[in-house]
């Protein structure tokens, strides 16, 4: 637990700090436009790109990888959905899917998961973003739509999803692998700095966000989706690669820690483009961040 603690303690004092300077300077949301498109465009791309552009051990058996990790994401999204039915509050199910399934994987989990297991979890780490975003920009649009009017909000998402920097990133640090160049000095470096910003420039942004939108009560259905999102997701994904073993262990340790992160900061970002349960997703990512601080310690210190 210490060691896990001492770990993650950075990572959560860069969300401390973002806090800290919007409860002091108290800036909108449109002043911290640049900072995130430096994240977006930038930052976070060149860590994924840094970290897949060398095949890793494992890469091997990739698609069966992400079969499990996609499945346990999609079950937790289920059984969210499904605790979130019938609420009194008249929130959208969808979003308390989102609180128990979709995991901080872009600003939180590939720095992380470095962090704890070394460069080799890098690449695991950009996979199962990937594959996760590609499920949850399907299944949210299909939730909520009716009709055409759903098909059209697939599409779109859709077409987010193919064209996501951090996909894009992704997907030319493997076709830059399979070529066997090395990569320039003049470009490594620069692309080295990017990445060594993305953690503290995309945690502090994270800070910003949740002192900007701070909820009420939590409620016991959410809850009881956050306990799925903290506790029963890296749980299942652990035990997904009990039955189907047979990967690498730091791809298995890299999925537990990426299954046990807190709800991403998009969950607002897509109830609030949506006009859906938008108090209910800022209480979901500032409760969810705000546990992990307990559930991420212990897990790390389980497979870290």
């Amino acid at each position: 637990m210490i060691v896990g603690l001492g770990l993650i303690a950075p990572f959560f004092i860069y969300i401390l700090a973002g806090v800290v300077a919007q409860l002091l300077l108290r800036h909108g949301a449109e002043q911290q436009r640049w900072l995130d498109a430096f994240i977006f465009y930038l930052a976070l791309p060149a860590l994924l790109f840094q970290s897949v552009r060398v095949v890793p051990p494992g890469a091997a058996s990739l698609l069966g990888f992400l079969a499990v990790t996609t499945a346990m994401t999609g079950l937790m999204f289920v059984i969210g959905w499904l605790i979130g039915r019938g609420n009194k509050t008249q929130d959208h199910p969808a979003v308390f899917g989102l609180a128990a399934s979709y995991s901080n994987i872009g600003y939180m989990g590939p720095a992380l998961t470095v962090a704890v297991l070394g460069p080799a979890a890098g690449a695991p780490a950009a996979f199962v973003f990937c594959a996760d975003v590609l499920l949850i920009f399907t299944i949210w649009p299909a939730m909520i739509g009716e009709g055409r009017r759903g098909f059209a909000r697939l599409a779109q998402s859709l077409r987010k999803v193919v064209t996501h920097p951090f996909i894009l990133a992704t997907l030319a640090a493997l076709v830059f692998a399979r070529t066997g160049w090395v990569l320039p000095t003049f470009l490594d470096t620069p692309l080295t700095g990017f990445q060594n910003a993305a953690a503290p420039a995309a945690l502090f942004s994270l800070g910003l966000t949740l002192a900007r939108n701070r909820g009420g009560a939590m409620g016991a259905r959410l809850g009881a989706c956050l306990g799925v999102k903290l506790i029963v997701h890296p749980l299942a994904v652990a035990l997904a690669f009990m039955v189907v073993s047979g990967f690498d262990p730091i791809w298995v340790a890299t999925a537990i820690i990426m299954g046990a992160l807190p709800p991403a900061a998009n969950v607002y970002v897509m109830a609030r483009a949506e006009g859906i349960s938008v108090p209910l997703s800022a209480r979901t990512v500032l409760y969810g961040t705000a546990f992990s601080a307990i559930t991420l310690p212990l897990v790390i210190s389980l497979v870290g």
